[in-house]
């Protein structure tokens, strides 16, 4: 299993672990450790590191105290740093004092009145110690339950995106190879350049992402010498040079309603545009590379139109 699955199966569990308390505050807290290791969240992370260790003197880490309820006095900058083990450890052993002086004591004479008083505070005693230690650690519970929820929902939304575009990419390769033999192996120059990163790398990568446009066009709507009507008063050129009114073309033919031919033509204006300014003016790799994705998925999707089931729309 890779990481990211291993990282929701992980999430599932912790919070599986914790709405049905299966497992102790210091399992927890290990558990989430090795979410942490494997999502990389410095913010689980951080917390966790506290709570494995302690909080030490003088810390900085306000936030996570407050978080936790560890304060003893805000005001005067008190408050509990002991590890979450040795919280239970102390939760525990008040709780066990507790039980053993549940049953009360023999006393007798002059000393019963206030034997007893004394015998009834320890109890109380105790049972704030408990108290005190029984919220430190719901409330830990509490804070690595809602930053697993974050991660958990992270995960399975990254895994269905991949799993859409994993879908969605053997529709457009498959389209893309039947629209030019050529046509996956400019995709793969394309990402091969934009891995190398540098100024001239992008430059010819999206100069291939043009030509990419070019060919898939070619292969849609050849040029024409005379003009297409796509509407009683409006023809476009459609020429060798007319690339996006040949795409325009193309998607009026199929019967593709308004509302997305409009954005078609806008996407594509857009993206041939960018292509060509790449040529000739700075754009970041980053840039380069949602520009290629963008081209990718508005080609697969213009090329996959023939095979809608519901068009015409």
């Amino acid at each position: 299993m890779d990481r990211q699955g291993e990282a929701l199966r992980i999430s599932e569990e912790l919070l599986g672990d914790i709405e049905l308390a299966r497992l102790k505050a210091s399992e927890i807290v290990l558990k989430a450790s090795r979410l942490a290791r494997l999502v990389g969240r410095d913010d689980l992370t951080e917390f966790l590191t506290y709570e494995r260790g302690g909080y030490p003197k003088g810390s900085d880490a306000a936030k996570w105290i407050d978080r936790s309820g560890r304060w003893a006095a805000k005001d005067e900058n008190k408050y509990y740093p002991q590890s979450i083990a040795k919280v239970e450890a102390s939760l525990q052993a008040a709780e066990t004092a507790i039980e053993a002086m549940r049953g009360g004591g023999n006393y007798s004479g002059d000393m019963i009145l206030p034997a007893s008083r004394d015998h009834d505070s320890r109890i109380a005693g105790q049972a704030q110690a408990a108290g005190i230690w029984l919220g430190i650690s719901g409330q830990v519970v509490a804070v690595i339950y809602d930053l697993v929820a974050e991660i958990y929902h992270e995960l399975l939304f990254s895994e269905l995106q991949a799993s859409l575009f994993a879908d969605i990419q053997s529709v457009i390769d498959g389209t893309l190879a039947e629209a030019s033999g050529t046509a996956l192996a400019k995709i793969e120059r394309v990402s091969e350049r934009l891995r190398d990163g540098d100024p001239e790398s992008v430059s010819q990568a999206l100069t291939t992402c043009r030509r990419l446009i070019d060919s898939c066009t070619d292969y849609v709507f050849p040029a024409r010498a005379e003009q297409y009507p796509i509407s009683d008063d409006v023809a476009l050129s459609v020429g060798q040079q007319n690339v996006l009114n040949r795409l325009q073309a193309h998607i009026h033919t199929l019967g593709v309603a308004q509302g997305r031919r409009d954005r078609l033509r806008r996407t594509l204006a857009d993206l041939y545009s960018r292509c060509s300014a790449g040529t000739h003016a700075d754009v970041s790799v980053n840039e380069a590379r949602y520009i290629f994705i963008q081209v990718y998925i508005a080609l697969g999707e213009i090329l996959s139109l023939s095979h809608d089931p519901r068009k015409p729309q």
